[in-house]
């Protein structure tokens, strides 16, 4: 009777070890899972941005945009509570961009008038290839000028408004010239209507120019022509001064 004990006794450790395997490797297996990653969000942000764009913030759906980025809408839900937030957190990411590359053109140290003539050529050359390379920021950023509501003037105060004041101490900092400080809110609301109309590549822009802006051709031309436009507002383009 007691050898039979021992081995049935055995026989449920060894079972037990058996069960305990696969709880022992679970934290590795679990650090194997594939996790929420960064570009989960931004994936959400990119197709939230196209479907802002084409159907305005009343005509879009946070269910349209969780199904474009192929996310669960908990997901996106999880990350932005309403329509109203994701809204928002869109603009900031344009502009957060928009900053982040203006700010990569400028050097830390300039070494006379050509230096700032170089700014311009690169952080407007920068700045027009985002808005060519990325369609949708310009059709949004005119749709919100269309939809102009107050219920949702926290993206003017909060994000465009101190875009705009950085915007305005380059300005400053790099014209060739002294700027009142509505001659800066001018300067600035003249070049980003320019490049918002021109970058909306409407058919009426296009049989003007004998072509998309996002053909090569056509692209190099509008955008050396918004840097000379630059310069010469700003007086920093020697060749130009007829148009100042």
């Amino acid at each position: 009777m007691s050898q039979p004990s021992v081995e049935s006794a055995q026989r449920r450790a060894r079972r037990e070890r058996t069960r305990r395997k696969p709880s022992a490797r679970s934290p590795r297996a679990a650090a194997r899972q594939p996790e929420a990653t960064p570009s989960t969000k931004a994936r959400i942000l990119a197709h939230a941005e196209a479907v802002f764009a084409t159907k305005g913030f009343a005509g879009a759906s946070t269910r349209e945009i969780a199904s474009k980025a192929t996310v669960n809408i908990s997901s996106l839900h999880y990350h932005w509570k309403s329509k109203e937030t994701l809204y928002y957190a869109v603009f900031q990411n344009i502009y957060d961009r928009i900053l982040e590359l203006v700010r990569q053109a400028i050097p830390v140290e300039l070494d006379g008038a050509s230096s700032g003539r170089r700014v311009i050529d690169e952080a407007v050359g920068a700045l027009f290839d985002f808005f060519a390379d990325n369609p949708n920021v310009p059709k949004l950023l005119v749709r919100r000028l269309l939809e102009n509501e107050e219920s949702r003037v926290d993206i003017e105060r909060n994000i465009l408004v101190p875009a705009w004041k950085v915007f305005a101490a380059w300005t400053q900092e790099y014209s060739g010239r002294k700027l009142k400080d509505v001659d800066s809110q001018l300067f600035m609301l003249t070049i980003h209507s320019v490049v918002l109309l021109f970058l909306l590549d409407s058919r009426h822009f296009t049989s003007l120019l004998g072509g998309s802006v996002h053909t090569p051709a056509v692209r190099r031309r509008v955008r050396a022509h918004i840097i000379t436009l630059v310069k010469a507002l700003l007086g920093r383009d020697t060749n130009s001064r007829g148009m100042s």
